[in-house]
């Protein structure tokens, strides 16, 4: 399988008549390929520098670091789709073993015999380097150091070797490659917002090209919720936008008291099409009622105060509800 395909760059909200190398529709690994989202804002500072990667990765993994929400693992999954290049996401823990990524023996029963033997199965790292996907660890600044150390050989495009399974050497795919995704560069979380994450090793860091992915801009957000909510008014979601913006910004250490929750765009649109069902049946309060059920029931008192402060002196209104 290779790129003898191509898409308009035009997929990508770029209006230019130009051509990106793509893989053919309907091949034997498009069960793989994952759903594209039209209403998907892509960012040129960030797109343009990932493709180029991509396309031409040198030996480097890549990995993507931003604050949740910001949109690193939905950035793969789209360009990936709209290329049909076919793409395996993991979600990575403090308890990964090397085996969840590259594969187990399992017991078999032979049907004829009886006999219980065992087979090797392909794990999902092990499964795109044969075929040639892109893989990307969600996650990857939760895994044990001594995992990731465990990853070198392929991080920098060496091949593979499975003990397990008699020691096969698997050479990765020519279209195969490695993307991590975290809400920290790996050198530890120095706010304390990310309780599970680890500091990596610094060689296992050389072998990665890295990228920075931050919230879209307010404008572009608000295109998004509009886009995603229909019938949503434009003046609420600027609002909402806006004060998106607000928490970021305390979230980051702006301003005068520091928060440690933050409204991602996941949120914000989570808390839009909340309110828009409450206002389709006639409900109370939907706006702030669905900030209640996206973000402020899982803050402390403090917390939920000072967002809802923060609301209140964008929107106006009564915020402050009954328990």
């Amino acid at each position: 399988m290779q790129l003898t395909s191509s898409v308009p760059v035009s997929v990508f909200g770029l209006n230019i008549k130009a051509e990106a190398p793509a893989f053919q529709e309907n091949h034997e690994l498009s069960d793989y390929v994952g759903a594209v989202n039209d209403n998907y804002c892509f960012r040129e500072e960030v797109r343009k520098p990932f493709m180029n990667w991509l396309y031409s990765p040198f030996g480097d993994a890549c990995l993507l670091v931003g604050p949740t929400g910001s949109g690193k693992s939905s950035l793969v999954e789209q360009i990936t789709a709209r290329l049909r290049w076919p793409c395996i996401t993991v979600s990575a823990h403090s308890r990964m073993e090397m085996p969840e990524l590259t594969g187990f023996n399992l017991p078999i029963t032979d049907p004829v015999s009886g006999d219980l033997n065992t087979k090797f199965v392909d794990g999902p790292l092990t499964k795109a380097m044969r075929l040639g996907m892109v893989f990307v660890l969600d996650e990857y600044d939760t895994l044990d150091p001594a995992v990731s150390v465990g990853l070198h050989a392929i991080l920098e495009g060496r091949p593979l070797v499975i003990a397990e399974n008699g020691g096969e050497v698997i050479h990765p795919h020519p279209n195969f490659r490695f993307v991590a995704c975290g809400n920290t560069a790996g050198q530890g979380d120095e706010n304390s917002l990310y309780s599970a994450t680890m500091q990596q090793n610094l060689a296992t860091l050389d072998r990665f090209r890295v990228f920075e992915i931050g919230y879209i801009p307010k404008k572009e957000e608000i295109k998004l919720l509009m886009d995603a909510v229909p019938g949503l008014d434009s003046k609420l979601a600027a609002s909402m936008a806006e004060i998106a913006c607000a928490i970021r910004a305390r979230h980051m250490g702006n301003g005068s008291s520091f928060l440690s929750v933050t409204m991602s765009t996941r949120t914000l649109l989570r808390w839009a099409r909340i309110a828009s069902t409450y206002a389709h049946v006639g409900a109370p309060e939907p706006v702030q009622t669905a900030l209640a059920e996206s973000l402020l029931n899982r803050c402390d008192k403090v917390q939920r105060l000072a967002v809802e402060k923060i609301a209140q002196s964008i929107i106006g209104g009564t915020w402050t509800k009954e328990s």
